[in-house]
Order: structure tokens, then C-alpha cells, then sequence
């Protein structure tokens, strides 16, 4: 599938994207049984199968005929889109990297050309983590460009150059656990460094090289010193012979979990000349000599696409004048609010970032686009709250139980505008979507969907317009749409109602969405500008005699008296009643009054 001058044809990379989502898709739940860093969360292989699944159907967008070129920034910029987590984010910016290479004249053989590609994804790679740790995907990618520069220069040929670079990042990835404690601690491998190895292995196999295996595995633990009738498993141990082990082939790693490095293997991480000075151990080091952070390293993950257009950014970006130095300035701002910051792209940027004030990542990052771009798809998740929605707890050896187990039967989307009931409804359990700027569209409604991991998900939509997208999007969910099976979108039309619908399932261990309707049906709601003469007799309309709960959502510029002279007036005329005050983080003076 390479030509005489073995360029990489248009239809190699088609091949490729296909073999890409099929591997990482039978290789999905072991990746996730082996996520235990960052976060433990078990979702690292279904991350990146959702991030390639939507860099191919970009590609299958793509008229036939198009260049080898288009079609890899096809690839690039949908998984940039899609892009789930840390390994998601950093995986499409590996694929953005390969595709934008830029290749010279004096590199006229496709395997001197395939190697500059590699370089490339590695630096941008390494370039968009705010804090690299080694031991990761990003280890991974840089041992293999070095691996495939040193195959090009000592004359191998296209292919060559990709096998040299698979097996560079395998090697770096039998690595992992020596690098990072968390690892080791667990007895795994990093998952995200083995989706990346996946990726290559899929494109040796699409050029017709072998794949890795279980017997090429079992060789190399036998050439390094290793039992070469098995690898090593959790706690130094060899594993039974008679269990499988590993196998890129099929693209499925059915021992992923307990398999770890042979202590003979050696523990240096190779040169990384492709991602520039400094290798990658010693730039991730923490100052103090200790060792990097694990764990949860923040209540929320937040992430956003930042793109010109969007709100009140008119502006065009020109990439040459703003994309670097906005990367650079989005990931300093959300390094200052929070843990695992990635930033991805070029024009388009996906960001991510864990924090336990999701309000202030977002403000931070629209300080920073201000007058240049604007932020989109919004999506905020409690990472314990969803963790423990799969079920995933550590074992003995520190992994998650199998996540074919765990996939939750419902899941649950908030739609708001209001930032301040941003971490109130993520940690009732929702995937919190946060429309502050215009109303969303029926892709960006769809993604949190999935991104609930439920096969049922209930939307509350907060608003008409929200509404109208989210059941858009339940016309949307189609086959790939991670184990989504259905949307269900519920009568929510203000943010209070939301907030009621989500109390109500609180209070119940099954049959939420029951409950849910069942509130709704109870809420009435009315927003008022905060002025004596408009407030009275609009909670004298409001309010019944029955009502329990009165709930205030008022405006920033709302003054406080306003607020207590509402609770005086709604205790007066429902004795006993309570009153419930939340902070909508809404600019405006006006209140929003509900009633159950």
C-alpha cells in the first residue's frame, strides 16, 4: 500500500484508522482493568477508543480521493474533538503531530519521512502536558521516535522505520512501572502508554509487518534474561505459562493487568533526542525528589474546547500570531486551578484539566481566550461520583475489577448556564454540561452522554433551546457511541427544576428516573427582577398554601437584603416553609424563585 518512493498513501491511513478502532475496541476492558494513574477511574482504554472512534468517522466524512495529508488531519482533528481524558487528549495530539510534520526536500524516502512524522508527534505530544510524568503514553511516544530516527538513518526501509517504532514504544512501556510507583505499586503496566502501542501495532499490521504477540513477547523476556516460557506477573512473581499473556496481534491484552517489567529488563530509559533537551524522567521529576502525585488530584475533571466563533469571540484566530502563545497561556491559567493539565490543537484546542473549582477553571480559561476565542462544550464530571458509579474500587493488588461489570445501567446529564450549580449537580452524580454561552448543539449533548458510561441516560435540560438539542442528540446514538444504548430527555425547563430532579433521585436507591419525573411534575418556577414591587406579588402567585420547599437562585448583582426580605415574605405566607439559597454565578440582578 506505499508506491515506488514508499510515501504513505490515502489509502494505507484509511486502513489504519479502521484497524485502529477495531484493536483498541477488543482491547478496551483490559486497558481499563490497568488505569490506575492519574486517577484510578478505570476508563483509559474506552477514552481512547472514543477519541479514535471519532477521528474515524471524520475521516469517513472525507470524500474518496482526497490526499494522504487530508485524511491524517481528518483523523487528527476528530479524535482532537472527541477526545476523552488524559490519554484521549494526549493521544490526538500524538496523531496531530504525525499529521502536520513537515518534511523537507532532502528527505525524499518515505521511511526518512515517516520518522520526521514520528519526532513531530512526540514533541507535540510532550509539548501539551503542563507537567510530564514519566512511565506515561508520553515515555512511550518519545522511545518510539527515537527508535524509528535511528531505524531511518541506518537505512531501513517505510515499514521498518513504523515496526522499529512500535517496538521503541513497547519497550519503553515494559519500562513503565520502574518510572512511575504507582505502577509498580499495582502491578501493571501504564495503560495509556499500551493504547499507543496498539495504535502502531495497527498500523505494522496494515503494512503488511507482523504484529506483536505472545511469542515475540515471551522472546524478548527470554533475550533480556526472563523465563522465556513466561512474563512476569503482579508482585515479581513469574505468571502461570498456561495463562495467556499478552496478544498485540489480536488486539487484546488478556493479562495486562498482572503483567509488569522483568527485573532484568533495563530500567534506563532510552535517549529522547526526538522530543528535545532534557529527557523525559528528569523534566518530570518533582523538585523535591519525591515522587509524582497519584491519585485524585482534583474533586472534577473539566474539559472544553476553546475555538474562535464561539460567544462573543468574533475574531479569527490566525494560528501563526495566537495559537501557540493561547496554548501556552491556557495551560499556565489552568495550572494555576488544577492538576493533569493537557491542552491540545492548533486553531481548535481541546483542554483538560482535574480541579476542585471547576467554576474558576472555566473563568480562568475565558480570561484568557477573551477577544480571541471562545469555549464549547463544556463537560464536567465528580470523579469520585463517577467512579463509584462504576463500581470501581482497588483490589488487593491496586486494580480495578473487569469494566465489563461496571458499565451502570443509567447515567444522568445536567445542561445549565448557571456556573455556580456547576459542583452541586456533578456531585449529585450527573455529567454537568455547561451551556453558559449559547445553547449547545446536538454533537456536544451526545458526547456527555457517552461520557456518563451508562447504557440509559435521563437529560435534564434546563432550558427550550437545551432541550430541543438534547433530543437531537437522542436521534444521534448509533453503534460506537460507547455502551450508550438510548437518551431519554425529561420536561426540565429551568435550571430549578433540574435542581429538584436531581434531590429527588437522591432519596431513592432505585427507580430514579421515576422519581425525577415525579418532581418535575411538582416544580413551578419564575424568574424576577430583583425589585420590591415585582417580587411580592410574584411569590404571592408563586407560592400555595402546601408548598414545602422554596428555592432562590439569585443573580451576582442581586443585593443580600433583597434575599432576606423574600424569605420573610415566603415564611409569612407558607409558615415553616423552607428555603433553600443557591448561587446561580449568573451576572445579572434578576432572582429565580421555584416552589415544590
Amino acid at each position: 500500500m506505499t508506491d515506488g518512493k514508499e510515501h504513505i498513501e490515502p489509502a494505507l491511513v484509511r486502513a489504519w484508522v479502521t484497524e485502529t478502532v477495531r484493536t483498541l475496541g477488543e482491547a478496551r476492558a483490559r486497558i481499563d482493568s490497568a488505569n490506575v494513574f492519574p486517577v484510578a477511574d478505570a476508563d483509559t482504554g474506552t477514552n481512547m477508543l472514543l477519541t479514535v472512534t471519532e477521528g474515524a468517522r471524520a475521516v469517513s466524512a472525507l470524500p474518496d480521493g482526497e490526499p494522504t495529508d487530508t485524511v491524517l488531519v481528518a483523523f487528527a482533528r476528530g479524535a482532537l474533538l472527541g477526545a476523552r481524558g488524559n490519554s484521549g487528549v494526549i493521544l490526538s495530539e500524538f496523531l496531530r503531530g504525525f499529521a502536520g510534520a513537515v518534511t523537507f526536500a532532502d528527505q525524499p524516502v518515505g521511511s526518512l519521512r515517516v520518522a520526521t512524522r514520528f519526532e513531530a508527534a512526540a514533541r507535540a505530544s510532550y509539548a501539551a502536558v503542563a507537567a510530564p510524568v514519566p512511565g506515561t503514553i508520553l515515555t512511550a511516544a518519545s522511545g518510539g521516535a527515537s527508535a524509528a530516527r535511528a531505524a531511518a538513518d541506518a537505512g531501513a526501509d517505510l515499514t521498518g522505520v513504523v515496526v522499529a517504532a512500535r517496538d521503541g514504544s513497547h519497550r519503553a512501556m515494559l519500562r513503565s512501572p520502574s518510572e512511575l510507583e504507582v505502577l509498580s505499586r499495582a502491578g501493571v503496566l501504564d495503560a495509556g502508554a499500551y493504547g499507543l502501542v496498539l495504535v502502531l501495532d495497527a498500523l505494522c499490521r496494515v503494512l503488511g509487518a507482523d504484529g506483536l504477540d505472545e511469542a515475540g513477547l515471551e522472546a524478548e523476556a527470554a533475550a533480556r534474561g526472563g523465563s522465556p516460557g513466561a512474563l512476569p506477573g503482579a508482585g515479581g512473581h513469574a505468571a502461570d505459562p498456561a495463562d495467556p499473556v499478552m496478544s498485540l496481534a489480536g488486539g487484546t491484552m488478556d493479562a495486562m493487568a498482572t503483567l509488569t517489567t522483568d527485573p532484568s529488563v533495563d530500567r534506563e530509559a532510552e535517549p529522547s533526542p526526538a522530543v528535545g533537551p532534557g529527557d523525559l524522567a528528569q523534566a518530570a521529576a518533582p523538585a523535591d525528589g519525591g515522587t509524582a502525585s497519584v491519585g485524585l488530584d482534583g474533586e472534577f475533571e473539566v474539559m472544553f474546547v476553546v475555538e474562535a466563533g464561539v460567544g462573543d469571540a468574533l475574531r479569527t484566530v490566525s494560528l501563526e500570531t495566537d495559537g501557540p502563545d493561547l496554548a501556552d497561556a491556557l495551560r499556565s491559567a489552568l495550572q494555576e486551578v488544577g492538576d493533569s493539565v493537557v491542552v491540545v490543537g492548533d486553531g481548535v484546542w481541546q483542554a483538560h484539566v482535574h480541579t476542585d473549582d471547576p467554576g474558576r477553571a472555566v473563568a480562568a480559561a475565558r480570561q484568557v481566550a477573551a477577544g480571541r476565542a471562545g469555549l464549547r462544550q463544556v463537560c464536567v464530571r465528580h470523579l469520585a461520583t463517577q467512579v463509584a458509579a462504576r463500581g470501581v474500587h482497588e483490589g488487593p493488588s491496586g486494580t480495578a475489577p473487569h469494566p465489563d461489570q461496571q458499565v451502570p445501567a443509567h447515567g444522568v446529564v445536567t445542561i445549565t448556564s448557571a456556573p455556580g450549580l456547576v459542583p452541586d449537580l456533578a456531585r449529585s452524580g450527573a455529567v454537568v454540561l455547561l451551556a453558559a454561552d449559547r445553547a449547545p448543539e446536538p454533537e456536544e449533548v451526545l458526547r456527555v452522554a457517552v461520557d456518563t458510561s451508562a447504557r440509559l441516560v435521563t437529560v435534564l435540560p434546563g432550558s427550550a433551546a437545551a432541550a430541543a438539542a438534547a433530543r437531537a442528540a437522542a436521534l444521534l446514538v448509533e453503534p460506537g457511541a460507547g455502551d450508550l444504548q438510548a437518551v431519554e430527555v425529561l420536561d426540565a425547563p429551568t435550571d430549578l427544576h433540574v435542581v429538584a430532579a436531581l434531590a429527588a433521585a437522591q432519596l431513592v436507591e432505585e427507580g430514579q428516573a421515576e422519581a425525577m419525573r415525579a418532581a418535575l411534575a411538582e416544580v413551578r418556577a419564575v424568574q424576577v427582577a430583583a425589585d420590591g414591587s415585582l417580587v411580592r406579588p410574584a411569590l404571592e402567585e408563586l407560592l400555595r398554601p402546601d408548598d414545602e420547599v422554596l428555592t432562590i437562585m439569585p443573580g451576582r448583582r442581586v443585593d443580600p437584603l433583597v434575599i432576606d426580605v423574600v424569605v420573610a415574605i415566603a415564611r409569612q405566607r407558607v409558615p415553616g416553609i423552607e428555603v433553600v439559597v443557591l448561587d446561580s454565578g449568573r451576572d445579572h440582578a434578576d432572582l429565580e424563585l421555584g416552589a415544590e
